[in-house]
């Protein structure tokens, strides 16, 4: 395995005015000289959630090992919370997007082929990537090139979506917005666009946090405007089940919500592959 730790603001050679984070972990495969093969992966960007208020540790390496056991080069983003709100975490994660698609090649992933997954928080930073790509602050920053921060297919785990009083994380959209831009503005259940990327969720009908209406609102936002999209409810399971086995957990969970909402992970890779996501070998011999 290759580990390595990019400074975000040193690779872009941006000031970082009070800005503490942005630090991207990477977790690559090496190549097996011996086979004869350069293989291309894959990759994916993960976005740990924590309500804008912290980067939870239990949906950060452990999903990325998941997704680096299944061929994929993983890469987390450790990205600023409050009190830095808006653009700072749009501005963060765009970055990193944008270094996984100009570097592809010295890394050895396939550029058209690189995902972000996000969790809760995380969730709603993830759909700003796939749904406001081209937002004011990013547009001002990195101009045309704002279009390699679009990811080319997003998974959504028990999202923060709407800023709606009934189902919304009120703490999540005050924590982002800050006094700089209107909640309703990053309600991204009024941004879905037909040339959002494919978009995969999973959530469970029992989450008191992040309630469920919340997937359901943008995933019919999403198939009205005609995008590749895949809605998986399970029946119960708690806010934050990460991969709901032992290692996001103090000791191994006996419940089987936690088993049986643990296939989101193998059905997440299948949707994946369906949109063309898998390894690629180019001969060296």
């Amino acid at each position: 395995m290759i580990l390595e730790r990019v400074d975000l603001y040193g690779y872009f050679g941006l000031a970082r005015n009070g800005a503490e984070k942005a630090f991207l972990t990477g977790y690559r495969h090496s190549q097996m000289e011996e086979l004869g093969v350069e293989r291309i992966r894959p990759a994916m960007l993960v976005l740990p959630g924590g309500g804008y208020a912290f980067c939870s540790q239990r949906e950060a390496e452990p999903v990325a090992m998941r997704y680096y056991t299944a061929g994929y080069d993983a890469f987390v983003l450790d990205y600023d919370i409050a009190p830095f709100c808006y653009p700072t975490q749009m501005l963060q994660a765009g970055m990193a997007m944008l270094y996984l698609h100009r570097e592809a090649e010295a890394l050895g992933i396939d550029r058209t082929k690189v995902a972000a997954i996000g969790f809760s928080a995380g969730g709603h930073l993830c759909g700003c990537l796939g749904l406001l790509w081209d937002d004011a602050a990013l547009r001002a920053q990195f101009g045309a090139e704002c279009a390699d921060i679009r990811p080319d297919a997003i998974l959504l785990s028990y999202p923060v979506v709407s800023c709606e009083k009934s189902i919304g994380h009120v703490d999540s959209f005050k924590n982002f917005c800050g006094t700089k831009v209107r909640p309703e503005d990053y309600s991204l259940e009024r941004k879905a666009r037909s040339d959002a990327p494919p978009c995969f969720f999973w959530t469970t009908s029992t989450d008191a946090a992040v309630p469920v209406e919340n997937s359901v609102l943008l995933y019919t936002a999403l198939h009205r405007a005609g995008v590749a999209t895949e809605l998986h409810i399970f029946d119960a399971g708690p806010h934050g089940m990460a991969t709901c086995d032992v290692e996001v957990y103090a000791e191994a969970p006996k419940d089987l919500d936690n088993a049986h909402a643990a296939h989101w992970l193998e059905l997440s890779l299948e949707f994946l592959q369906k949109q063309g996501f898998c390894l690629c070998c180019k001969d060296k011999r």
